[in-house]
């Protein structure tokens, strides 16, 4: 198992504070110097305590802070005034500890929805959570906040940027509730590069594009959602500005921490046990694809056929179709697992030894070419399970 480093000069942790039963709930991620900021939230109108005061936050420090603490089993949202004074108090107790302002310390909350945190053992397990601050500890902190994750989500690069040795690390979590935009998660890509605000900015809405929302479960967005890209310089290099070689450096190892991290929410799907990857070509434009994309991949009758291991091709057929994109169906070819099933708008008819093995696997790939453009994109997905209704069929109860 590959042991994930943090960057130069963050430190992390997590504790059991007694929110949750038994399980990790409050991780701290800190930078031993101030981080350039740059931060994607939910465009869901119910948005958490949280996620307004961080957008208070960096519109005070001019996008920098030093510090995120996050809570779980609570999602501190539809909770009032009272949720938004806890989520400040959180800010400020914590800024206390590590001697910083409160405004660069920022806060993130998941969980249930409409239950206030339990603020006693969360503000008292602080103190615990500065001493638990680590170069190791990565894994307590990645544990820290995951809610009905089956396992944690770390990944990481090294590259170089300016003759510098630089490290990107992202830990997330999620597992239901994902629907782009965004999902039902939570993700601090931490760096010690020396990147400008602008670059952050538009490298983050990038890399988001092709990984947290080109991701969906079960259709339903959350009001938590949140992606922070923290980067303190410690690295030395010249900092990456809007063009050039190491702009291109950036932006590929962004893409891929986000897109790993991407893959493994839809792996973790809350009890799914098949991971599914749509991929479109040959549209007229990206955003063509993506919907096509999206629609195969959402389907609910598309993820019941996974589930039951039948290549049922026509309902792949159906749900491109239904997805508003206009294309010539008698171009389309479909291939499953590798295996064409349809070939210019009619039945490939493969043989039945060739068709026994797909969707029978834990991967599934679902290949649509339209043959009428260049642009293609893709979306990750699992399918619906008998234990994803259970799980949330009770899941307050």
């Amino acid at each position: 198992m590959k042991k994930h480093k943090l960057p130069k000069g963050f430190l992390a942790g997590g504790i059991h504070c007694g929110a949750k039963k038994k399980r990790k709930d409050l991780s701290l991620f800190y930078s031993e110097k101030p981080c350039r900021v740059a931060a994607c939230f939910t465009t869901n109108a119910v948005k958490a305590a949280p996620l307004v005061l961080a957008c208070e936050q960096l519109k005070k420090t001019g996008g920098q802070a030093r510090a995120v603490v996050v809570n779980s089993g609570h999602a501190n949202c539809m909770t009032g005034s009272r949720g938004l004074n806890d989520a400040r108090k959180m800010a400020k107790t914590m800024a206390g500890l590590i001697n910083v302002s409160k405004d660069m310390v920022l806060v993130s909350s998941t969980g249930v929805i409409g239950v206030p945190i339990p603020m006693k053992p969360v503000i008292k397990g602080m103190k615990r959570l500065v001493s638990a601050l680590s170069t190791d500890g990565l894994i307590d902190a990645a544990d820290g906040i995951m809610t009905t994750d089956f396992f944690r989500k770390i990944t990481s690069r090294t590259f170089v940027l300016d003759g510098k040795k630089i490290m990107m690390t992202a830990v997330g979590k999620g597992a239901g509730m994902i629907e782009p935009n965004m999902a039902t998660m939570l993700c601090y890509i931490l760096t010690d590069a020396a990147v400008s605000a602008g670059v952050m900015k538009k490298a983050l809405s990038g890399s988001v594009g092709v990984s947290f929302n080109a991701l969906t479960v079960d259709g339903d967005m959350s009001t938590n959602d949140t992606v922070m890209l923290l980067a303190n310089g410690a690295a030395g290099n010249k900092t990456v500005k809007g063009r050039g070689k190491d702009l291109k450096v950036f932006q590929e190892n962004l893409d891929s921490v986000c897109i790993d991290i991407a893959r493994m929410v839809a792996r973790d799907g809350e009890g799914a046990d098949k991971f599914m990857e749509v991929c479109v070509s040959g549209a007229r434009s990206r955003k063509d694809a993506g919907k096509i994309a999206k629609s195969v991949a959402g389907s609910l009758l598309v993820k019941c056929a996974v589930l039951g291991g039948d290549p049922n091709w026509g309902r792949i057929a159906s749900s491109a179709g239904a997805s508003g994109v206009v294309f010539d169906p008698e171009k389309m070819e479909i291939k499953l697992d590798g295996v064409t099933f349809l070939r210019k708008g009619s039945s490939a008819a493969p043989d039945k030894k060739r068709i026994t093995p797909v969707f029978k696997g834990k991967d599934v790939l679902i290949e649509i070419n339209l043959h009428g453009g260049k642009a293609a994109a893709v979306v990750f997905s699992c399918e619906i399970s008998k234990k994803y209704i259970r799980m949330n069929a009770h899941y307050t109860t």
